[in-house]
């Protein structure tokens, strides 16, 4: 737990200086899905990243479907090997891999669907799953979805085995906890300062 505790205290560093440096994106649930995203690729997944493929046999699949919260997917993938940490101080940058919204056009290791149309990862995360289990796969697929998309009925109808957390808007600085103005406004110099003064640095930043 205290090396998980280190690693997400990096991404959500990751996270304010990715949004700060294109003053765009979605920081606040980036922030409350840290610890999760950081669990799921530093302890429970089983992956590959120096041999992603897209088929994913014999490795778990994670499908982002809320994609708004691109931010913390990135800082993850890149910290757990999937491409260089360098890169993402070209989020949202023009010719950029790194968009708002991930995408599989550019080749971006890690990204296995294009999202950020809500409600549509389930559909995408149960077809994978299916698949695996006509190969005889026994790994696992997982997905993450934003509340308000749960209520699509495509969602709705389509969950077997379902984890409910509650997470916390702006979870790790103070001044965005619980406050739905940082669902996607970038944080000024001064704010950024102040937010990263509550986090410690503990993989180097990019």
């Amino acid at each position: 737990m205290p090396e998980l505790h280190e690693i997400a205290s990096q991404v959500r560093r990751d996270i304010l200086r990715m949004v700060h440096g294109s003053n765009s994106g979605h920081p606040g649930g980036s922030l409350g899905c840290a610890d999760f995203l950081t669990a799921l690729y530093f302890h429970t997944m089983k992956h590959r990243p120096e041999s992603f493929d897209m088929d994913a046999r014999e490795q778990d699949v994670f499908v982002l479907s809320n994609g708004h919260i691109s931010p913390v997917f990135y800082s993850v993938l890149a910290r757990s090997g999937y491409f260089p940490v360098a890169e993402m101080a070209t989020f949202r940058k023009l010719d950029s891999r790194l968009q708002g919204h991930p995408t599989t056009h550019e080749g971006l290791p890690g990204v296995r669907i294009a999202s950020g149309s809500l409600g549509q990862g389930m559909s995408v995360a149960i077809g994978a799953a299916l698949a695996k289990k006509l190969n005889n796969d026994q790994t696992v697929v997982y997905s993450l979805h934003g509340d308000g998309e749960l209520q699509r009925s495509l969602v709705g109808k389509g969950k077997p085995i379902a984890i409910i957390m509650h997470t916390i808007m702006g979870s790790g600085v103070d001044f965005m906890e619980n406050d739905h103005n940082w669902h996607g406004v970038a944080p000024s110099d001064e704010q950024l300062e102040k937010a990263l003064a509550q986090l410690p640095e503990t993989m180097g930043d990019y």
